[in-house]
C-alpha cells in the first residue's frame, strides 16, 4: 500500500526472468484465449499467452475445441503492432473470418490440425496438505486447465482416495473438452464450497 520495497520486487523479478531459458518454438503454436472483445473497424479480438509455437499475421487458425477456422488480421504484442509473435509473449490477434459469439474464455486458438481436443486424460496429482479432505474416487471438481474452467469426475487409478499432502494417478473425466498435452500443468478445486484442493501435471491426454 505504501510502495514500500517496489523496487527491490522489481529488480529482482527481472533477475528471474533474465535467467529464464525462451520458451521453445515447438512449431505448434497455441494460445489459451484469457479475453474475446470486438473493436470497431477491426472485430473479433482475443488474447492470451501464446505457447508453443509462432504466429504470423495471416495464418489461418483453427478455435478448439469448436473447430472453427478464421485468419490472423493482425497480432499486438505488449501493445505492440507485430507482424510475428513469440512463444510466452502476451498476445492480441484480430481474427478476421470469426465473430466474438463463436469464441469464449477458455478456447485455444492453434494452427489447423495441430491439435485434438480431449474430454479425458490420466494425469499426475499432488493434493495440499491443508486441503479440508481425502479426494474420493467418483468426486465431483472443478479443473483449472490454460485459461478453461471445466466440471470434472475423478477416477482414482490404483487406490480409492488420496490424502490431503499424499500424491498420486488419477483420471479426470471433463464434462467439456479441452485441448492438453503432456506437461501441461493445472489446479483442481471443490465446487462447493469453493476450495483449491492441489494441482499437478498432465500425463496422458488421450488414455484407452
Amino acid at each position: 500500500r505504501t510502495g514500500a520495497g517496489l523496487d527491490e520486487l522489481k529488480s529482482a523479478l527481472q533477475a528471474i526472468v533474465t535467467a529464464s531459458p525462451p520458451r521453445p518454438d515447438l512449431g505448434r503454436p497455441r494460445l489459451p484465449v484469457d479475453r474475446v472483445f470486438s473493436m470497431t473497424g477491426f472485430g473479433t479480438v482475443v488474447t492470451g499467452t501464446l505457447q508453443d509455437g509462432i504466429f504470423r499475421t495471416g495464418d489461418e487458425v483453427e478455435i478448439l475445441p469448436a473447430g472453427i477456422r478464421g485468419r490472423i488480421r493482425g497480432l499486438q504484442t505488449h501493445k505492440r503492432k507485430e507482424q510475428t509473435a513469440h512463444p510466452g509473449s502476451r498476445t492480441a490477434i484480430n481474427l478476421s473470418g470469426v465473430e466474438m459469439e463463436q469464441v469464449r474464455r477458455g478456447d485455444v486458438i492453434s494452427l489447423p490440425g495441430k491439435y485434438k481436443p480431449t474430454q479425458r486424460m490420466d494425469v499426475h496429482f499432488r493434493m495440499l496438505r491443508d486441503a479440508s479432505r481425502p479426494l474420493l474416487h467418483s468426486t465431483q471438481v472443478k479443473l483449472f486447465l490454460g485459461a478453461a474452467e471445466v466440471p470434472a469426475r475423478v477416477r482414482i487409478l490404483g487406490n480409492e482416495f488420496i490424502k490431503p499432502g499424499e500424491e498420486g494417478f488419477i483420471q479426470l473425466e471433463m464434462e467439456s473438452a479441452v485441448v492438453a498435452v503432456r506437461g501441461d500443468h493445472f489446479i483442481i478445486r471443490w465446487p462447493s464450497p469453493g476450495e483449491t484442493i492441489g494441482g499437478g501435471e498432465v500425463v496422458d491426454p488421450y488414455p484407452a
